[in-house]
């Protein structure tokens, strides 16, 4: 009787696009500062525009801002 040859599987290794960056995610007190001051930012360019809004939404918008630039 033949015997059946055993197969083994090749192993990739993944590699990383160019395209895709790593990015460090800062500590919590960091994180805060830079929201604070995009969301200071952000109010600045509400009160010049003459935009109805409030310094919650301004905050929540900076929130999401720097949550996406770290990919939070």
């Amino acid at each position: 009787m033949p015997v059946k040859k055993e197969t083994t599987k090749k192993r990739t290794v993944k590699k990383e696009s160019p395209a895709v960056k790593k990015t460090i995610k800062p500590d919590l007190k960091d994180f805060l500062e830079e929201v604070e001051k995009k969301a200071y930012e952000l109010y600045q360019e509400r009160i010049k525009s003459g935009v109805a809004s409030d310094d919650i939404s301004d905050w929540f918008k900076a929130e999401k801002e720097i949550k996406e630039k770290y990919k939070l």
